[in-house]
């Protein structure tokens, strides 16, 4: 059955995240952060079933310059580098459909806001039974362009990255209500490449509230029914409207608590394994410092001795 799942998140440095690092991590490469010095090393990294960089910009873009480009684009310590969009690949389509159902999202986010888009489409896990095919799309915070010698500059920040103070004065919705827009705009794009594929699933963004489309159904309310429910007086057919209502909500927030968890279970996978990493890699770095103390003092030591014997021998020495 399909499964409906689109989140966004943003990279921040107040978080100890950097575009450079997470990238590297979801396309599973070698990537050095010019602004730490660091290099993330993911190319033994299992399960990318495929990697790519989406603009309007006709040039090739080198994902190594796009990220740092989007770090040093940035001089506040708690910036946002990167937005990162998170969606479910139904497991009814084939690899090349999915595929292309993740480009078409993504080139749906770089035509609304201007900016550039890697995308990294991740297989379910060998261990795992979930199906869990899902697709990470980091997006620069700031607008692509290029300057006149043809050169990639990133310029002024994306609407949705704007606050919501901001948005106002430029008489734009709030940014929840962009990100509902495009959550709507993922599942007409998947529902769309199911039927191409001649499938009957369909998901839908909006909350099972919204929807109204309970397991079982109401009976109809009349005026009479109404009028006596908003004076709080029930009735036979309110108080069944009511049973079925509660039995719905409950029935409904247990399967989407399921299919919730099924999803965080594989996108919890990648959190887990790249916070492992960066801890291992803390870890690598206070040894090799450690070591390095221990022979600093080590050669202090045999500078201290050997200047200790030198008068000694002096003493003991020949003369004339």
């Amino acid at each position: 059955m399909a499964i409906y799942h689109c989140s966004t998140k943003t990279v921040n440095r107040s978080s100890g995240r950097t575009a450079v690092a997470s990238m590297a991590y979801r396309a599973g490469e070698k990537l050095k952060d010019e602004r730490t010095g660091l290099t993330h090393d993911f190319t033994r990294k299992d399960g990318v079933a495929h990697s790519e960089i989406i603009s309007n910009l006709d040039i090739e873009i080198d994902r190594s310059e796009l990220w740092n480009l989007a770090e040093k684009s940035e001089n506040r310590k708690d910036a946002r580098t990167a937005r990162e969009w998170v969606i479910a690949l139904p497991d009814e389509l084939d690899a090349d459909q999915r595929k292309d159902l993740a480009k078409a999202f993504a080139t749906a986010l770089v035509d609304r806001y201007g900016v550039i888009a890697d995308l990294a489409i991740h297989e379910p896990s060998k261990g795992g039974n979930d199906k869990n095919h899902h697709a990470h799309i980091m997006l620069t915070t700031r607008k692509a362009e290029l300057d006149p010698e043809k050169n990639l500059i990133l310029t002024t920040k994306a609407e949705i990255e704007l606050s919501n103070a901001k948005r106002k004065t430029l008489n734009m919705g709030t940014t929840q209500e962009d990100i509902k827009q495009i959550r709507a705009t993922w599942a007409d794009l998947a529902n769309h490449a199911l039927e191409q594929a001649g499938q009957q699933q369909k998901i839908d963004h909006r909350s099972y509230a919204d929807q109204n489309n309970g397991l079982q159904a109401t009976i109809h309310e009349g005026t009479s029914v109404t009028q006596l429910r908003r004076q709080g007086i029930g009735t036979e057919i309110s108080r069944y409207n009511d049973k079925v209502k509660q039995h719905n909500a409950q029935y409904l927030n247990q399967k989407e608590q399921q299919k919730e968890t099924t999803l965080q279970r594989g996108f919890s996978r990648v959190e887990q394994g790249f916070d492992q990493w960066q801890k291992d890699r803390e870890a690598k770095r206070l040894e090799q410092e450690r070591q390095a103390e221990q022979k600093r003092q080590q050669e202090r030591e045999m500078k201290q001795a050997e200047q200790k014997a030198s008068p000694n021998l002096n003493k003991g020495g020949w003369s004339r």
